[in-house]
Formats: structure tokens, C-alpha cells, sequence
């Protein structure tokens, strides 16, 4: 069964990790699009990360994948107020894993996404998902070839 990698990216850096992901692991790619696109500015972290710490969620556009053609799914996330970013929450809440691996991912300006782990484990447990790994990738004032290298590092243990 091949693995899943969805994402939502509102800068480029989860999607860039996302697409190394898929490459390497040969795994359908499947963005997350809110229906009314946030617009960088100085506010959009400000409401992004009361909506993300608030475990609020996003209207999403609807994403056309079977879940159940995929054991493995990584989710990936941007870290908003050290959260998931809303439109993820809203996938997660609207989706049953049970019988999948999920293996959230991070991009991050800081160096810890412990609550950002916590955060998601407790809401995929929540969806009936199994937590089988995690990582995270610094990406704030990090080259993309940086960030390409980091994840390659990260998912070996994944490309069994």
C-alpha cells in the first residue's frame, strides 16, 4: 500500500518538505486549501495562531483521496502559537484513521514541537489514527537546500 503525505502550507516550507516526502517514499501528495486563502501579513500569524492555539479549525475545500488505499499517511503542518495550523485541525476532524500509521510532521521557526506533537497525537488518537512517528524541521531563515537535506535525514527510518 502506498503512503499518503497531506499537507497545508501557507508559505511553501511544509510544502517543500511534503514534496521531498513523496518523492522519496513514492506517495500520493495531497494539499490542504482553505477555502478562503489567508493572505501573508502582519496579522495573519496573529489570527492564525489564536485560531491554531484555540484548536479551532478552517474551512477547508474538499480533498479527493481514499483513505483507506493508504496504511501510512503524513500529515504536515506549519507550527502556529506551537500548534498545528487550523486547516489541519479541520482535516483531522473530519477524517476516520482507524487502521492507519499517521506520522505528523513539522515545519518551524523555534526548535520544539513537543506541544505541537501532543496537540496532534491527542487529536488523531481522537479519529481513531495510531501515532507512529513525528518529526520536525526548522525552517525559519533556512536555506530550501537545507531544508531538502534535513528532511531526507528525517524520513529515512520511514523509507523501509
Amino acid at each position: 500500500m502506498k503512503a499518503l503525505v497531506v499537507y497545508y502550507s501557507l508559505t511553501g516550507k511544509t510544502k517543500l518538505v511534503s514534496q521531498v516526502i513523496a518523492e522519496a517514499l513514492n506517495a500520493t501528495l495531497v494539499e490542504i486549501k482553505e477555502a478562503k486563502p489567508r493572505k501573508l501579513g502582519p496579522l495573519v500569524y496573529l489570527f492564525g495562531g489564536f485560531a491554531a492555539i484555540t484548536n479551532r479549525g478552517s474551512k477547508i475545500n474538499p480533498i479527493n483521496v481514499d483513505l483507506k488505499q493508504h496504511e501510512t499517511i503524513f500529515i504536515g503542518s506549519p507550527t502556529w502559537g506551537s500548534r498545528p495550523a487550523p486547516a489541519i485541525n479541520s482535516f483531522i476532524y473530519k477524517t476516520n484513521f482507524e487502521g492507519r500509521s499517521i506520522i505528523p510532521f513539522f515545519t518551524m521557526g523555534g526548535d520544539n514541537s513537543e506541544k505541537a506533537l501532543a496537540n496532534i497525537t491527542a487529536k488523531i488518537e481522537r479519529s481513531q489514527g495510531k501515532v507512529a512517528g513525528s518529526f520536525a524541521i526548522k525552517s525559519y531563515e533556512v536555506s530550501d537546500e537545507e531544508i531538502i537535506v534535513r528532511t531526507k535525514e528525517a524520513i529515512k527510518k520511514y523509507s523501509g
